[in-house]
């Protein structure tokens, strides 16, 4: 009896053809699988690259990464030409920067954001360079800039053009409130100028060639440094006179009016000078965050003080060591993602936390010393435009510095 079979030969090759297709069925799913993602992928990159072609924005912007993402931002130019800058601002619209100089004239300067170019420069009137020293700025919604002034103790007012507005030189006193008070009011096309040195306030009535001069009441406790106008309005000052440290608040009607000729302001002070819990020396700068609490950057104590949104001091952070230590804290700067940007003058970087939560999160350095670009000689200050533009004013080596995510 004979037994039926097949080849060896025959079964390889029978399995060979079974094979065969299903292989090139998965060959093929796998092409078009490829091929499909490269589709994607280039659906992707083109409606990127219209929609930046329609609006110019930083990657992050364009893809709208999350607000948990967060990583340094890079170098990307500086902007010359500024004598030992100390403060800047920028413009409500981010066109113009403005940044206040110690060195030279001491003058204030107005840069075209996008190109650097000097558009002009202005200073307190009937001063000289040994008479101002401006140092922090602020611009209101209207785009009216704020300017400390060390020497002068007081805070000069000026339109977006640098066109002087108006000094207040004491939290309870403008310059043009004083006027009015001494005049009975004040005649419309009348002109005022204010010098602490002249020791005296002065005005030119409308029409008139000559000035006439006011003595000016002693307000002895005023000294204003730092200075920030909060999204809602307020003006924070943190007032550094000689042991009487304090922060001062103003109410929105300071920045949303349009003179200051009836100034009397309801402002709360909070703090002391010193070096506990709810004291400082020689504070900074000043913020407000989404949950209303403020944060006073506190230089001499090399730490930042938190407050809550009645005043009241809560905590410190930023001292001792570590990456997330500060050494000689300046300007800062707080964004709508509750990221908190600090210059540390003597650490030659800027310093991130996340402040969202309940407690202060060290994000990430920036920076180190040195002359070259994304390097720093005593920076001073920082100022965000947007979420992505960043100004660093890098005062030894005479510029202002931009970076960006």
């Amino acid at each position: 009896m004979t037994t039926n079979s097949i080849p060896e030969s025959e079964d390889i090759a029978l399995e060979h053809s079974v094979e065969e297709p299903e292989k090139e069925e998965k060959r093929r799913r796998r092409l078009l699988l490829l091929l499909l993602l490269l589709l994607f992928l280039s659906c992707f990159c083109a409606v990127l690259f219209l929609r930046y072609l329609f609006k110019p924005a930083p990657l992050p912007e364009l893809m709208s990464l999350p607000v948990e993402i967060n990583y340094p931002p890079h170098y990307l130019y500086s902007v010359y030409g500024v004598n030992l800058p100390v403060g800047a601002a920028v413009s409500p619209d981010g066109k113009k920067l403005y940044v206040a100089e110690t060195g030279g004239d001491r003058l204030i300067k107005i840069i075209e954001a996008d190109s650097g170019r000097l558009l002009k420069e202005f200073m307190p009137p009937n001063t000289s360079p040994g008479e101002r020293s401006p140092v922090y700025l602020a611009v209101d919604a209207s785009g009216r800039v704020y300017v400390t002034d060390r020497l002068q103790h007081a805070i000069f007012i000026y339109t977006g053009d640098g066109e002087y507005l108006d000094t207040i030189i004491a939290p309870n006193l403008t310059l043009s409130a004083y006027i009015s008070s001494q005049l009975g009011g004040l005649p419309q096309g009348t002109k005022y100028l204010y010098n602490i040195f002249q020791e005296g306030a002065w005005y030119q009535p409308a029409g008139a060639t000559d000035w006439v001069s006011l003595p000016v009441p002693k307000h002895d406790g005023w000294s204003p440094l730092g200075l920030t106008i909060t999204a809602d309005g307020r003006m924070l000052v943190t007032n550094v006179v000689s042991e009487k440290s304090s922060i001062i608040e103003f109410p929105a009607s300071v920045t949303s009016t349009e003179n200051w000729t009836d100034f009397s302001p309801t402002f709360t002070t909070f703090g002391s000078y010193g070096e506990g819990d709810g004291q400082f020396l020689y504070p900074n700068d000043a913020l407000v965050d989404s949950r209303g609490r403020y944060y006073s950057i506190d230089g001499n104590n090399a730490r930042i003080s938190v407050w809550d949104a009645t005043q009241k001091f809560q905590y410190f952070f930023g001292s001792g060591t570590g990456e997330g230590a500060v050494s000689l804290p300046r300007g800062a700067y707080l964004d709508d993602r509750n990221r908190l940007f600090i210059v540390d003058a003597v650490g030659q970087n800027v310093k991130v936390y996340g402040v969202s939560g309940d407690q202060p999160e060290f994000l990430y350095a920036f920076g180190d010393l040195g002359v070259d670009d994304g390097q720093f000689n005593y920076p001073n200050d920082v100022v965000l435009f947007g979420t992505n533009i960043i100004y660093i004013v890098d005062r030894e080596n005479n510029r202002v510095q931009v970076w960006s995510y």
